[in-house]
Order: structure tokens, then sequence, then C-alpha cells
């Protein structure tokens, strides 16, 4: 089965930021993520591989500790292994897509 994603719509809220899953499998799950500058996704431990990529915007994504991380842009993007240490916080308003393998809800 083929799907189809949509151009990404900014769905930023100014109290948190939000999640959308667009597609889950049990091999895997695409996330979109959408911060208003100064929001962040805290560090947290996963057992899936990430990858993430900024559709818009800028900010800081840590690996390890908050004293470790890249700056990325519009069209970086980043690599985490399963059970690194990793979060981002946005320096703009910021949307991420994170790909996830495996679901690590399945």
């Amino acid at each position: 089965m083929a799907l189809k994603i949509y151009p990404v719509s900014e769905k930023f809220n100014p109290e948190r930021p939000l999640s959308e899953k667009l597609i889950a499998t049990d091999n895997l799950v695409v996330v979109h993520f959408y911060l208003k500058s100064g929001q962040k996704i805290p560090l947290h431990v996963s057992k899936s591989e990430v990858f993430v990529t900024v559709l818009k915007g800028k900010g800081k994504f840590y690996y390890g500790d908050e004293n470790s991380y890249e700056i990325l842009q519009e069209e970086e993007s980043l690599y985490y292994q399963s059970e690194e240490p990793h979060g981002f916080e946005a320096e703009e308003d910021m949307i991420v897509q994170a790909i996830i393998t495996p679901n690590p809800q399945k």
C-alpha cells in the first residue's frame, strides 16, 4: 500500500510542543514535531533508532546529555542509535520529522 504524505502544515501550540503521527507500522513510525521557539523535547532514551530532519526552522539536537549537541537547520538531519539519550530544543519555530525504527510501541 502506498501512502501519500501531504505538505507540512503548521500546527504550533504556544503552550507546549505538538506531535503528529503520520504513519505507524510494526517496522517504523514517522512523526512530525511542532515546536515554538524555546520549546523542548527533553532528553529521553528509546530502544529504537531515530533519524530526524528539520523541515522548518532551527534548533539544538542533544545527544548523550545537554552539553553535547548539534545545531540543525532546514534540510539537515541527524541519526540517533538505539539507547542513545536524545532530545531537541527549538531556537526558532521548528518542524522536525522523526523516522523511528522499529516502532517502539510494537
